[in-house]
């Protein structure tokens, strides 16, 4: 009995320790410029067996929430109705949507959120499946736009060549302010890049009225004062005014206070 307890005491500890860990390091990530992956932070000290075993009990968990029925509208196929660009991140997650993201949600991730880094997997979801809209998804204390903000030469070359692309984005930085300040515009700064890309690309979808490209940043910082965890367009189809924005149709089926609330801009 005694050895039942012991085992399920140590599960119950690995558990807590797996669920503290996201906390530990979000902390970390708070202490330089209010966080970002560029830095370094305090790894838990979890056995990667332990990190394995509860993977395989959370997909059994998983399976036994969900019949066999569950997955049949997408045995063969995918029928997803959003394309999003997003960071690799893992504070960014598509449970910020609220919808069941399985064949809902087609996800394309790169340091940076960076459209030209992933062109193959964007075109797979603009005009293969077909998704009407492709969001673009930057989020607040973006390593990646920090790390482009500073020298970056030290850096493996697989991770400086999908930097380098955001060149044209830090360029428009005129250095004033507070850095806090400067890499939160510089966030938004690429999201208003890569939809300005992503038009170019799609110009003709577009135009035809087929596919809508929304910028939006993921804040859970609370930068834009809508409270942790909101998601905020800075950006439709290259227009950047808040004002404007708010009318455009795609967001037509809102009422006027959700508009206002997720609605904003940095950069401008």
């Amino acid at each position: 009995m005694k050895k039942v307890l012991k085992n399920a005491f140590l599960a119950l500890s690995f558990s807590a320790m797996l669920a503290a860990a996201p906390l530990a390091m979000a902390a970390d990530h708070g202490e330089a410029h209010g966080g970002g992956h560029g830095a370094a932070a305090a790894q838990p000290e979890i056995p990667a067996s332990v990190i394995m075993r509860e993977v395989i009990e959370g997909n059994e968990k998983f399976k036994m929430n969900h019949e066999s029925k569950y997955f049949d509208l997408f045995q063969d196929s995918q029928v997803p109705v959003l394309t999003v660009v997003t960071c690799s991140d893992s504070r960014v997650h598509t449970n910020l949507f609220g919808i069941v993201p399985d064949n809902n949600i087609f996800v394309v991730r790169n340091i940076g959120n960076q459209v030209a880094n992933s062109e193959g997997s964007v075109d797979y979801g603009v005009m293969h499946l077909p998704t009407k809209i492709l969001m673009i998804l930057g989020h607040s204390s973006c390593g990646a736009v920090k790390a482009a903000m500073g020298d970056y030469s030290g850096e493996a070359p697989a991770i400086k060549k999908e930097l380098d692309p955001l060149k044209p984005v830090i360029a428009l930085d005129d250095q004033s302010g507070e850095f806090k300040e400067r890499w939160a515009k510089n966030v938004e700064r690429n999201v208003d890049y890569q939809v300005n890309y992503s038009m170019k690309l799609y110009d003709e979808k577009v135009s035809h009225g087929d596919l809508v490209v929304v910028g939006a940043v993921y804040d859970f910082n609370d930068i834009y004062g809508q409270g942790r965890g909101s998601l905020i367009i800075t950006n439709i189809n290259g227009e950047k005014s808040p004002n404007k924005i708010m009318e455009h149709p795609v967001l037509k089926d809102l009422t006027r206070g959700p508009i206002v609330t997720h609605v904003s801009s940095r950069a401008q």
